[in-house]
């Protein structure tokens, strides 16, 4: 089977073009990659990197180009976290993390009016680790009509973290209570931080991440629903979404429990599908990435 899905992926790759795209966002120019069917493909994915990442990793390129292979057009977006046209680079540890995620929920959100004006009847959502839970929680924000042409979630790997989770991690790791920084407006922290090492961050922009799901922060109601927990917001929709994790993830290793744990909550609901790639690592690297298109691409058609 293997076999044959790359002949054909090989014979299929003539028949489609890509090129950068731009969209502005106050000062702050997004870019990403637009990829397209000689004729455009009535589907489109919009497909979003993990923590600190972009849209040129190897999982996300290889995502891009096996779904236009497949016939399938896609968008592929780097979020800027405050940096007018990022490269395709990770983000640096040493700088002063002013960035949040409501930030990125608004791009992920400019980018989706992007591929509306574009034209397409059917969307699919695919984010990876960081961007599984950004891509879950940006769907779950939008009103029944706009969710409507939105076909499927795929979630590759997603971060399950809840405030209590990152509460025991880093009194365990790094003896801190995080519940101190409930108290602290716009001030620096040297703390880990999206995988940094004492990196430089503001308590505001620090709490936006990690306040998943609990704490007395935020007082904006729909602030409080964006930063729910996957687990949270794998309950309450009516999406159809598809969980794929790895059983070698060493980053985010709970969440097929956390996953099969909803889905057992729910008997009567069959949105939501968990597969797990046997050997497979965070990032699917490899053969293993294989299975996971497969996955992917059987779903799609």
């Amino acid at each position: 089977m293997k076999n044959f899905f790359t002949i054909f992926l090989v014979l299929f790759s003539i028949h489609g073009s890509a090129e950068p795209v731009e969209i502005k966002y106050d000062s702050i120019t997004l870019n990403g990659f637009y990829s397209s069917q000689s004729e455009k493909s009535k589907s489109i994915a919009i497909i979003l990197h993990g923590t600190r990442g972009h849209q040129n990793l190897e999982l996300i390129t290889s995502l891009r180009d096996s779904l236009l292979d497949n016939g399938m057009d896609s968008l592929t977006i780097n979020l800027s976290y405050g940096i007018s046209n990022r490269v395709n680079d990770f983000l640096p540890c040493d700088i002063e993390h002013k960035h949040k995620r409501s930030n990125s929920q608004h791009e992920i959100k400019l980018w989706h009016e992007y591929i509306e004006k574009i034209g397409y009847e059917k969307i699919y959502l695919i984010g990876h680790s960081r961007g599984g839970l950004d891509i879950i929680n940006f769907y779950e924000s939008l009103n029944s009509k706009n969710q409507k042409p939105i076909d499927s979630i795929f979630l590759l790997a997603p971060i399950s973290e809840t405030w209590e989770s990152s509460l025991r991690r880093y009194k365990e790791n790094y003896d801190i209570d995080i519940n101190n920084f409930l108290h602290q407006r716009n001030e620096k922290l040297k703390i880990n931080f999206l995988g940094c090492e004492d990196a430089t961050v503001y308590s505001d922009s620090f709490l936006d991440y990690y306040l998943i799901g609990g704490g007395k922060f935020f007082t904006s109601k729909a602030t409080i629903f964006a930063n729910r927990g996957l687990n949270l917001h794998l309950i309450n929709t009516s999406g159809k979404v598809y969980v794929i994790t790895a059983s070698e993830d060493t980053v985010v290793p709970n969440t097929y429990r956390i996953v099969k744990d909803v889905i057992s909550t729910r008997p009567k609901e069959k949105n939501i599908e968990l597969y797990q790639v046997d050997g497979a690592d965070h990032f699917f690297r490899d053969f293993y990435f294989d299975d996971l298109i497969e996955i992917i691409v059987e779903k799609i058609n």
